[in-house]
């Protein structure tokens, strides 16, 4: 027969955990379990802040960390995809039109910052210079370290500098038309 002690820790035990544990929404796997992680971050060029992103989660770690990249410039109409070559999933895919705007469309829902955690400490870190630049060619490093230094205190960033193996890729993404002008800094970081 069960004793009125075990009845009222019963009763405490579940409240407690549901009190103490993760916040409403906190889905993201603690950064050391085993598996490649791909962080897509969008940073806007005009204002320079960090928009949002996401975080894509794989539950085996590849060897290695190719992606492809296929940019058509905008005629009428082009895109940008990237893909996540080991997985054989796109990562990230944009359009570019000549006489309107483009937009992100992968990914897509694009999580704002609010949902980016950021390390409490006034250290900055430099953009590594193993970073490659996967499209537009050669883009001037001072831009390129202005708009990394919108990313670089995200704790998903930290997290990744952290590992010997990550890899860094920025873009510029014009996702401007004739009259419009829209464009965004594309980091993508592999830990």
């Amino acid at each position: 027969m069960m004793g009125f002690k075990s009845l009222i820790l019963m009763m405490i035990i579940p409240l407690c955990a549901s009190m103490c544990g993760c916040p409403e929404g906190d889905d993201y796997p603690e950064p050391y379990l085993p598996g490649d992680r791909i962080a897509v971050l969008i940073v806007d060029d005009a204002t320079q802040t960090f928009e949002g992103g996401t975080i894509y989660y794989y539950n085996e770690q590849n060897g290695s960390f190719n992606l492809s990249v296929e940019n058509i410039p905008a005629q009428d109409a082009g895109y940008i995809k990237v893909n996540f070559v080991e997985a054989n999933q796109l990562i990230y895919y944009a359009t570019q039109i000549f006489n309107g705007n483009g937009q992100i469309i992968i990914p897509n829902p694009l999580l704002d910052s609010s949902h980016f955690e950021r390390v409490l400490t006034n250290d900055f870190v430099t953009l590594p210079q193993t970073a490659i630049e996967l499209t537009n060619g050669p883009s001037d490093i001072t831009e390129v370290e202005t708009k990394w230094s919108a990313i670089q205190s995200l704790q998903i960033v930290r997290w990744g500098m952290e590992h010997s193996n990550s890899k860094i890729y920025y873009f510029k993404q014009n996702l401007d038309g004739e009259f419009t002008a829209n464009p965004k800094w594309v980091f993508i970081l592999n830990f």
